[in-house]
């Protein structure tokens, strides 16, 4: 038996240090051999990713970095989703690392992460032995059809049933000794590979011995000539040789598996699974700083997020009578901006309708989905109001890729008089639309009044997220401008209710969209109804014209004590 001197930890640390500058490591561990000859520890390099195959140039990198600091221990190099796919395959060998193994070293939230996608490890365990006994089940077919051969003296069917079992052999083997089986490989290939984790089976075939190269030559040639075997002289003695190679080839994997075996099932009286605490889904999260980290999560697995940030919140506890789902059991609306590398359409819209549908209604957003580009705007009021959100939002996420220039926006001193002006348009438009649907303009027709009325809705909402904010938009649906317009004033809100299905037809007629008259036809709401939106709408502005008039008194009284001090 081999025995492998463990080298000093020192040794082990800067063997560690320096195969961390080589790859992503994300753990490596000892576990003991201790089967087939093998007597010691296994090293196994636990690289982070998902690799179809460890290229060789890693391992012969690999391999001068262990000659350098003279560690002589048999490793193997791995990528954690291998791990992952074995255990999940009931591989044995990988079983036994899971529950003997010894971490070194551990990058604690890859592996923690590979960790937590293991299956228990009683579970791999039973299905593992099922599997292994399997191929032991076709290794003893194949054994008796050999021998059937032999009595019939069938010699060259009988040499290919024993060629073709000592090749299954040595893949239970190398899955059993290094949780590999290779295959497709000439029988000294084989052997050749199995003996740095199975030493045993070195001396299946002695490649030194003439007599033996003979037959391992004559079971590669029958198998290649078949089924046009031709007239091959095999000697009866040849094939019993042989026979009894593959019968104590069998003999002594059993006893690999036994041992294996045996190893897990003392291993697994002791270890417990890592607790893996299910979490929390967005509906059943009451803790708001956890729910906007979900939240922002959703976001940046949605789109190419470069920042975000959180500037306010809206709760409310709503009728039980509303007709929204969402709203019968309340909830809170965050109010995020969002720059992104590029702009999807709908992007705000699409996700929005996500966050509420995976939080059940618990959790609302408003987003203001902005390319990242948009930093460097021209206009003052959006560069103010950019400015003050990422100066005193709440920061969610930001890519280290646009820190140094998210960190060089600088709050913005605002002039009010452009913000004035562009009231002073949304209100001449707002007031001549509602002198038409006073006048009974095509009242008649409803669509065509719903349009109008949409069109006063959005100029006089504009208004105010101008002057209120410093804001523009770039999406300009009515339930998404009222939605910006209830941060600073919530009590909209009510102007616009959902609590009946007369409430929910009044607000889909108000927010058609003007292309939709291409399509309109006969009217879909009453007079009755067509009559409440126009009052609720001529309330709304009345409102609107409060708050503005309001906030322009403080805006400019504020103004005005800056400048006497």
């Amino acid at each position: 038996m081999d025995a492998i001197v463990i080298p000093p930890e020192k040794e082990f640390e800067a063997l560690i240090n320096d195969l961390r500058v080589l790859m992503d490591v994300t753990a490596v561990t000892l576990h003991e051999s201790n089967t087939a000859g093998k007597t010691g520890n296994i090293l196994t390099i636990v690289m982070e990713g998902n690799f179809t195959e460890i290229a060789s140039e890693m391992y012969d990198r690999a391999e001068k970095l262990f000659e350098k600091h003279s560690v002589l221990l048999p490793y193997k190099i791995v990528d954690s989703a291998d791990v992952i796919h074995k255990l999940k395959d009931s591989n044995l060998y990988y079983l036994k690392w899971y529950l003997t193994g010894r971490p070194l070293f551990k990058n604690d939230a890859t592996y923690t992460k590979m960790i937590e996608k293991l299956p228990a490890a009683q579970s791999v365990f039973i299905k593992a032995t099922k599997h292994v006994l399997q191929m032991f089940g076709k290794a003893d077919a194949m054994s008796r059809g050999a021998q059937h051969y032999m009595g019939t003296n069938s010699h060259q069917p009988a040499l290919l049933t024993i060629h073709q079992n000592i090749i299954l052999l040595f893949g239970i083997v190398g899955e059993l000794t290094s949780g590999k089986a290779y295959s497709g490989k000439s029988i000294y290939d084989q052997q050749g590979i199995t003996e740095e984790f199975a030493p045993a089976f070195s001396k299946l075939f002695d490649r030194s011995n003439p007599a033996e190269a003979a037959l391992v030559e004559l079971l590669h040639t029958v198998t290649r000539s078949f089924p046009y075997t031709g007239n091959i002289k095999i000697k009866k003695e040849t094939v019993v040789t042989a026979y009894k190679k593959m019968q104590w080839m069998l003999k002594e994997t059993r006893k690999v598996y036994k041992e294996q075996l045996s190893s897990c099932e003392v291993a697994l009286t002791t270890f417990q699974d890592p607790v893996q605490e299910k979490p929390l889904k967005l509906s059943e999260t009451n803790d708001e700083n956890t729910a906007l980290d979900k939240i922002s999560r959703i976001i940046t697995h949605a789109i190419k997020a470069v920042a975000i940030y959180c500037f306010g919140k809206n709760e409310a506890v709503l009728p039980k009578d509303s007709l929204a789902v969402e709203e019968k059991m309340g909830n809170t609306n965050f109010y995020l901006l969002v720059f992104e590398d590029g702009l999807t359409p709908n992007t705000a819209h699409d996700l929005a309708g996500k966050i509420r549908s995976k939080s059940k209604g618990r959790y609302t957003v408003t987003l203001l989905v902005h390319n990242i580009t948009e930093l460097g705007t021209e206009q003052a009021d959006q560069k103010y109001f950019f400015a003050k959100v990422i100066s005193s939002g709440q920061q969610l996420y930001l890519n280290p890729e646009h820190l140094t220039l998210l960190n060089s926006v600088t709050p913005q001193q605002r002039n009010l008089k452009p913000a004035i002006e562009y009231l002073h348009y949304r209100n001449t438009i707002a007031n001549i639309l509602l002198e038409h649907v006073a006048d009974g303009y095509d009242s008649s027709y409803t669509h065509l009044t719903g349009i109008l009325l949409h069109h006063v809705v959005e100029q006089a909402g504009l208004a105010m997220i101008r002057l209120f904010l410093g804001y523009s938009p770039n999406y300009f649906s009515i339930g998404y401008l009222l939605e910006i317009c209830e941060h600073f004033g919530p009590e909209i809100a009510n102007f616009f209710p959902t609590r009946t299905e007369s409430d929910l037809q009044i607000l889909k007629q108000l927010s058609r969209q003007p292309w939709t008259l291409r399509y309109s036809g006969k009217d879909s709401i009453s007079t009755d109804e067509m009559e409440l939106l126009e009052g609720r709408c001529n309330e709304f502005v009345a409102h609107v014209h409060t708050l503005v008039n309001k906030a322009l008194e403080d805006m400019q009284g504020n103004d005005k004590y800056e400048n006497q001090d």
